[in-house]
């Protein structure tokens, strides 16, 4: 044997196991786990560079990435299992925050909607909107507010100008007038 070639020793099932262990059975390059793959201990700094078998210098990988990476010298460890948990649960706090924000608006527009519809049948009584009425106030509430949803309601109702029948229409349209209004600007 040439002096230049190092000896590669082998690694006890122990060591082997305890290497799995600490890396949740799982490849640390491409996230693969058994039974879909094979693992292996890969030496982080090569046996053909001086790596030795210390459980510093193992790291778990599947059989694929331990052959493509062959005698790589490795220039940082990757991304720890314990890193990456860290980052799903960072990930998923985040998502759960936004869906209570979420839902939170969306309970706050179905009750702003319900006192809308209040309103439109104290005017109308024995008269309910539609689903696709229920749609436009919803869309309205959200662009315009409230507010001045139920305002242009009151109005659409107190108008003696409107023909009964027409109440609704008319109140999408002093909508749809607020809404260009708004994308408009104020004007000079």
């Amino acid at each position: 044997m040439n002096s230049m070639t190092t000896k590669r020793k082998a690694i006890s099932k122990k060591l082997r196991f305890d290497v799995f262990k600490r890396d949740a059975f799982t490849c640390q390059y491409c996230g693969a786990h058994p039974p879909a793959v094979v693992l292996e201990p890969d030496h982080i700094n090569p046996v053909a560079n001086g790596g030795g078998n210390e459980m510093d210098n193992l790291v778990t990988a599947c059989f694929d990435c331990n052959r493509g990476k062959s005698a790589t010298l490795l220039s940082s460890v990757p991304q720890s299992l314990a890193d990456k948990a860290a980052d799903i649960a960072e990930r998923e706090l985040q998502i759960i925050g936004y869906q209570k924000v979420m839902n939170s608006r969306q309970m706050r527009i179905e009750g702003e909607v319900t006192e809308v519809c209040a309103v439109y049948e104290s005017f109308t009584p024995g008269f309910t909107l539609t689903a696709a009425a229920l749609a436009s106030v919803r869309r309205f509430i959200e662009g315009l507010g409230v507010h001045a949803v139920l305002g242009a309601m009151e109005e659409a109702h107190t108008r003696r100008t409107v023909q009964p029948g027409n109440e609704f229409k008319y109140f999408c349209g002093i909508c749809w007038n607020l809404v260009r209004s708004q994308s408009n600007g104020p004007r000079a």
